[in-house]
């Protein structure tokens, strides 16, 4: 069976599995590593450089074809002929078992195990020949999180600290979730408290935002944010935030980095309503260093909208709108400004706003609604305030179906039916003027 799992031998497997030292305790023990991989691109043939040549082809060959069990047979031979053929060899090698590990994964082998157990002896024999690095730190830690989380997480864990620690731009989205995975796994098992799940949270906002901001993977990092706000539940609640962050801030009064930084995470989880955001919002809109930035003062604006000071609301936004460079904020800041409109029951307001929407749909939508709500207002009698309607549909049908079917019978059962309109004397399907908006509409009828 062990030929089926790996191409090695039984006998020699068996011996290698009962001597293997895995990686992870290695890790543990190993205090002084090189950090950045050596590199070597020049092949080393080895003693038996007829082996190492013929066996270097078939398991490329193999794994070109993905041919994961061949490809692990010709592997170890060529490991064991030219142990220094590449740095790329191990790269390889441990590429084909973590494909071999993740199908026998899947198919919920017993033996799970000892493809693991591979995997990490690869990683042992990489370190042995060519030392300790970053990359093999990133690549080990996150192939633990992968295949036995919950009983190496506190390795993992370590590991990816180290790396952050000395160089946090070596972490790709990917290893930015897996690390913060197995923050949960240390949080969930009481080995960090929620001080420490939420710097490690801020730490890999951080770098997700800086990826973001350099136009890298942007989709990518964006999704890994989701994944990390969705995360943060258990230490969340406003009064956890504030009473964790109230305290860093006291200690350090003249950080306008933290300060900005506690100000947008309490913004992003709505929690809006102490003294003690109010007190960073002024902070932060009153810094005379570092002018607030677009996001501040969306943030800030936010917070007036959900207290209900849309005069406030309504400045900020439009101070946002002056300086942002980000057509995703100030898409924000005409949705929202739109919104104090219609509750202001400044319909035209709204409906002017409408056209600095960037999707079409969207804002055919809002001028709908806008249309639609100012019906009362705008119509004398019965005829007017239908043709609003109408007007209000006129915009429906072209929001690509984004005015729910509820609400549009809801403004088709407004309109008049074809019996009045013999009364007022007008034609169904004849042009209209509706005055209030200026526009000419056909009449339609409720049935």
């Amino acid at each position: 069976m062990l030929n089926t799992i790996d191409g090695l031998e039984k006998e020699n497997m068996i011996n290698k599995m009962k001597n293997i030292v895995l990686l992870i305790s290695l890790f543990v023990l190993s205090i002084v590593s090189a950090q950045d991989c050596v590199i070597q691109k020049e092949p080393n043939w080895g003693s038996d450089s007829a082996s190492c040549r013929t066996n270097v082809s078939l398991y490329t060959e193999f794994l070109k074809q993905k041919n994961w069990t061949d490809a692990s047979s010709s592997w170890w031979k060529a490991q064991e002929s030219c142990p220094k053929y590449k740095t790329n060899l191990y790269k390889n090698g441990t590429y084909i078992y973590r494909k071999i590990t993740s199908e026998r994964a899947k198919a919920k082998d017993p033996n799970i195990g000892l493809y693991v157990d591979t995997l990490f002896k690869i990683y042992d024999l990489w370190i042995s020949n060519y030392g300790n690095c970053n990359e093999i730190k990133l690549k080990s830690a996150g192939d633990i999180m992968k295949f036995v989380p919950k009983s190496k997480y506190e390795t993992a864990y370590g590991l990816f600290q180290e790396v952050y620690a000395n160089n946090s731009g070596a972490l790709s989205y990917g290893d930015i979730k897996l690390f913060f995975y197995s923050a949960i796994y240390m949080f969930n098992n009481k080995k960090i408290d929620c001080d420490a799940f939420l710097t490690d949270f801020e730490q890999m906002s951080d770098l997700c935002d800086k990826n973001i901001k350099s136009g890298i993977k942007v989709d990518k990092f964006k999704a890994v944010i989701s994944f990390l706000d969705q995360s943060i539940a258990p230490c969340a609640s406003c009064d956890k935030l504030e009473e964790i962050y109230s305290k860093k801030v006291a200690a350090n009064p003249d950080d306008m980095n933290l300060t900005r930084k506690v100000f947008g995470m309490l913004s992003a989880k709505k929690c809006t309503d102490s003294d003690f955001y109010l007190a960073l919002l002024e902070k932060v809109l009153n810094d005379p260093d570092n002018p607030p930035t677009d996001k501040d003062l969306i943030n800030a604006a936010l917070a007036d909208h959900k207290r209900g000071d849309y005069a406030k609301a309504k400045e900020r936004f439009n101070r946002a709108l002056e300086i942002s460079q980000d057509e995703e904020n100030k898409q924000k800041c005409y949705t929202m400004l739109y919104d104090i409109a219609l509750k202001r029951k400044n319909y035209k307001e709204a409906f002017r706003l409408t056209s600095s929407m960037t999707d079409n749909c969207i804002a055919n939508e809002r001028k709908a609604r806008a249309v639609a709500t100012s019906a009362s207002d705008c119509g004398t009698s019965a005829l007017e305030r239908s043709l609003v309607y109408c007007l209000a549909l006129d915009y429906a049908d072209k929001a690509c179906g984004k005015v729910g079917s509820a609400t549009v019978n809801a403004w088709k059962g407004s309109l008049l039916p074809k019996k009045d309109l013999i009364m007022l004397d007008v034609v169904n399907g004849s042009e209209h003027t509706v005055k209030c908006w200026n526009s000419t509409v056909k009449l339609r009828t409720r049935d």
